[in-house]
Formats: structure tokens, sequence, C-alpha cells
């Protein structure tokens, strides 16, 4: 991971990650938000003309423990703590996002072995992790929100079953908590709940059971929400004071401009982040999410539902790219989810024919090698990496399936 970042330290921080960054220097060190400078980010600005932050501050959390140890050490060392973009901080936010980035597989190992054996859990991990442009995000551009999104995915598919089946005080907090800091990082997020709803759930009897389950705790479901609410209250003092209202929408002129003709066949399939050129891999899922609908298992209804919504939202996003990024960055943390079916896929593999199981496993070691490899070229090349711009094209794409 040091390998990766070590060419540009700054990179770590920069664009949407210095968006995300900036809550904590201003906050402590130049402890005045109407100060913030321009930078790197895609800037807002207020009435006064002040910059106004377009992120959310749900990642700044998860930074702020690695912030306040790159603090320590800079001071300590006889370095200037106030420079907030020196190496101490720089390493310090981008091991940040490879910890929470592997947390969010441990957890996701986790869960997969409540329903599958070892050997299809370790299968469908390193798949996962590999095959996925998840690799990508946990070793390189860690610092954006994707690899904390996935984390949060991942520690609610752990937690999802513990709750139903044990509607503690316990579950119930960490579960509304896990649900708000998703939504706060990323809004579209909150289709996350829709997991909890649908979790091994196959039938509309099955539905109307958890519907009128979740009725019957009810003051604990609004217990779960007040604590997912909670996170949002630093987020709102903010838009307040620099706004002067306790809601914005940030995005200001950026909305879902393709509602009504949705990008969906781009979103899958384009050379500019196609989510099916740059992680072939997920057609595994795709296959496993039949299969679940005929086996009624591999969380079937609630992938089908997830994928399909969450790509019809993609597709309908006025850049349904979604800017500079390393394949189609949305889904990163839809992957823990899609485990599931991709799980279910390798179950039924393994269970198939001597020269099925050879053919499919040799498939999957190679998509996890051009994962991996693609990840490596896509760097070697010149931005940028946006709009009309663009440079990542066929031909560049066969230069690196040449290279592979």
């Amino acid at each position: 991971m040091n390998n990766r970042v070590r060419p540009n330290l700054r990179s770590v921080i920069w664009s949407d990650a210095e968006g995300y960054y900036m809550y904590l220097p201003g906050a402590f060190i130049i402890k005045d938000f109407h100060k913030i400078p321009v930078g790197t980010m895609d800037t807002r600005k207020n009435e006064r003309g002040e910059v106004v932050i377009k992120y959310t501050c749900g990642v700044s959390y998860f930074f702020l423990p690695f912030f306040a140890s790159a603090y320590a050490w800079t001071k300590w060392a006889g370095e200037d703590p106030n420079d907030y973009f020196n190496r101490n901080y720089l390493r310090a936010i981008s091991w940040c996002g490879f910890f929470f980035g592997f947390l969010g597989l441990f957890f996701l190992r986790k869960a997969l072995l409540r329903r599958y054996s070892e050997r299809v859990v370790a299968l469908t991990v390193f798949s996962i992790l590999l095959g996925t442009n998840l690799f990508h995000y946990v070793t390189r551009e860690m610092s954006v929100s994707h690899s904390f999104s996935f984390f949060l995915f991942a520690f609610t598919a752990w937690l999802t079953p513990r709750f139903l089946e044990k509607p503690n005080w316990k579950n119930v907090l960490m579960l509304g908590g896990a649900l708000g800091w998703a939504t706060l990082i990323r809004p579209t997020n909150v289709m996350l709940t829709l997991f909890v709803l649908l979790y091994d759930v196959y039938s509309l009897e099955s539905l109307q059971d958890r519907i009128r389950y979740f009725w019957s705790m009810r003051s604990k479901l609004l217990a779960a929400a007040l604590t997912g609410f909670f996170l949002f209250i630093p987020q709102m003092m903010y838009w307040h004071e620099m706004t002067g209202s306790w809601f914005r929408y940030s995005y200001e002129e950026e909305g879902f401009r393709y509602w009504n003709n949705p990008k969906i066949p781009e979103v899958l399939f384009d050379v500019q982040n196609g989510l099916l050129l740059y992680s072939p891999i997920v057609l595994f899922s795709l296959i496993g999410i039949g299969m679940g609908w005929k086996q009624k298992k591999h969380q079937a209804l609630a992938n089908t539902v997830l994928f399909g919504l969450a790509t019809y939202t993609f597709a309908s996003w006025w850049a349904w790219w979604f800017g500079g990024a390393f394949g189609h960055r949305c889904y990163v943390e839809f992957y823990a989810l899609l485990a599931f079916p991709m799980a279910g896929f390798y179950e039924n593999v393994l269970s198939a024919r001597r020269w099925v199981k050879i053919a499919v496993l040799s498939i999957a070691l190679f998509l996890m090698y051009y994962g991996v490899k693609m990840s490596f070229l896509y760097c070697q090349l010149p931005g940028p990496w946006d709009g009309k711009e663009w440079q990542w094209n066929w031909k560049k794409i066969l230069w690196i399936w040449g290279k592979l």
C-alpha cells in the first residue's frame, strides 16, 4: 500500500478526499470554518464568498483518530503540527482507509461464514477484494468514501441477522448508528436499510411477517433512527454556521438529470467506468442471484432490489460515470452485499462436476489477476480522468489487455 501512494503522497488527500478531510483542520488547526482555503476540492461558496465544504463530514469521523495520532506524532518529532498536509498526516489518512477497508473484509467473512463453508467464503472474499475495483479503493485511493462505506455495509451485513434474532438495545443502537453513518457519508446509502428489511425474505408472506415484526418493536426502531440522526448533528451545525440553514443540498445544480432516461447500459458496460468492464467478476454475483431465486437462498430478493435500485440511481445522476475513477466506484460498498450471491455461485460450482470446477476457478483466478493488474496499469496512464477529456478509451483498453 505504501508503495502505491509513495510516488505522490499528496494525492492521498486530494479532490473529494480533501473535502472530507478539511473538517478536521477546520475544527482543530485553523479553528475557524470561515477561513478554510479553496484547495483541490470541488468548491462551493456562501453569499460572503467563503468556502462551504460540499461533502458531508461522515468520512471525517473515521479520519479523526488517525488525524489526532498524526498531530501528536508531528508535535513529538519537533515538526510543525499546523502543516496539515505534511507527510505524517498524509500517511495516517492512507492507513486509515487501508485499515477500515480490510476491517470491512473481516466483517464480510464473519457474515458469510454463517451460511457458507470456509473454502467458499475464502474464495468469495478474495474475489471481492482482488477481482473488483475494491482493491483499487483500499490500496490506492483509500481516502475517498468507498472504503469506509464498504466497511459499514459489511458491518451491517454481519449485524443484521444478530439484530433480527436478538433485537436487544446493543444491536438496535449499533444498527441505527451504522445505517445513519452510511447515509451521512453518501445519501444514496440509505438503500442499505432495505437489506435489513429484506434479509432472508423470499416471498410476499415472509415480507409481511418481517413488516409485522418490525412494527412490534417500533419503539426500538425509533431509537435506532435517533441514533443515526445523532451523527448528523455536527453536519447540521456546520451548515447552519456557514449558510444559516440546518439542512442543505450541498450539490446545488447537480442532480438526477437522467431519471427518465437512465444510462443503464453505460453504467454497466461503457469504457468510461462501466461496472462489468472493470470488475467482470461481478457477473458471478449476478448469476448467483438467479440461482438464489430458484433455491430461495443467497439474499436473492435483497440483492435484486438493491442492485436494480442502485443501478437506476447511478444511471440517473448527471455524471453517470461519477467522475475520475477506476471502474464504477459507487458499487464498491455494494460488493459487501453482492458477496452473498457470489458465495452461492461458488457453492454450486464446487459441488458440480470436476471439469466445471476447474473451468470456473481458472476464470476466477484470471479475473482476480485482471482486477489487480488493471488497477496498476490505470495508475500508469496520465489523466485527466473525467468528462469530455476522458482518455481511457478503447485504444488504451486494447493496450492494457496487451499488457496483461
